[in-house]
């Protein structure tokens, strides 16, 4: 499986949204990460993110602003919202404001969360 980016290691975000930098496995060195390489490979956002060239679904053309990211059937399915409950993620709110703050008012979020 192909590298979507080489990623700095403080700005590692999965093509879904959620933050790398701050996983526990990604810290231990049990996994580079789903921009270097797939956790589950058959992961449909990720293989959605590679097939249309970009790196995180902020960038898809389909849900430019003011789409709501949650209507995304590959990014919003049952697994996505079981996850989002055991972590306490939202991969919508994330990728949102990845798309219209930018990547500099993303990373500024995670540091005021103490995710960094």
């Amino acid at each position: 499986m192909q590298a979507i980016s080489n990623p700095p290691p403080d700005a590692h975000i999965a093509p879904c949204g959620l933050f790398c930098t701050n996983c526990r496995k990604l810290l231990a060195g049990k996994c580079p990460g789903c921009q270097v390489a797939p956790g589950f490979g058959r992961c449909a956002v990720r293989l959605c993110c590679i097939d249309k060239g970009i790196t995180t679904c902020a960038a898809c053309p389909d849900f430019a602003a003011p789409r709501d990211f949650r209507e995304c059937k590959k990014l919003n399915n049952l697994v996505s919202r079981f996850f989002a409950l055991l972590f306490g993620s939202n991969r919508p709110a994330a990728l949102a404001l990845l798309r219209d703050g930018g990547l500099e008012a993303y990373l500024t979020a995670k540091r005021q969360a103490g995710k960094m």
